[in-house]
């Protein structure tokens, strides 16, 4: 499985079933956070959790404004027109796919169940996921419940361990104070 979490499929994918109350909540939270995480940038590492904190509060903007113009009162990707684009333009840059690739999961929902756990993910199977799901799948019902519940709780938590935590109190100096009593500023 490859596939590197991009922040606005992650907004996209949270957003899904979100009221307008909730969106314009997440919104608030995704600035806040974007103010917080762009007080400090000391590496590489710190600017690309920013420009992670920036994508995401642009996407939630983005669905916000979405919602208003289009009177929705719960967010569909499926009425994104930004998300139609980009699964049209994924579907002519991917190359067809082997057919038992695409056969397997349609015959056998355990099989299904397992690739939808990876999407959730925010994984994009590849045609090896495919081949190892339809194996998988022989497996019954509740294990193939259990996995797919081990996909997505192992997403949630590399989620909340990739989320900076909120910074701390900065540190305030005083500065030295001169033999007679005032303060002595710095030039």
């Amino acid at each position: 499985m490859t596939g590197r979490l991009n922040p606005r499929e992650v907004v996209r994918r949270t957003a899904t079933g979100m009221t307008v109350e909730q969106v314009q909540e997440a919104t608030q939270e995704a600035a806040s956070y974007e103010r917080q995480r762009s007080r400090v940038c000391d590496n590489e590492g710190d600017a690309a959790v920013i420009q992670a904190a920036i994508d995401g509060h642009k996407e939630w903007r983005r669905i916000a404004d979405l919602m208003a113009e289009q009177h929705l009162t719960a967010y569909d990707p499926d009425a994104d027109p930004i998300v139609q684009r980009r699964r049209s333009w994924e579907q002519r840059a991917r190359p067809a796919p082997a057919p038992a690739a695409i056969d397997a999961p349609a015959e056998d929902p355990h099989a299904l169940t397992l690739l939808t756990a990876l999407r959730r993910a925010g994984l994009q199977p590849t045609e090896a996921d495919h081949h190892t799901a339809h194996r998988l799948a022989r497996l019954d019902q509740h294990t193939i419940t259990t996995i797919s519940g081990w996909i997505e709780a192992a997403h949630t938590t590399a989620l909340r361990r990739t989320a900076p935590a909120p910074p701390g109190r900065p540190i305030v100096r005083r500065p030295p104070i001169r033999p007679d009593g005032g303060q002595q500023f710095p030039a």
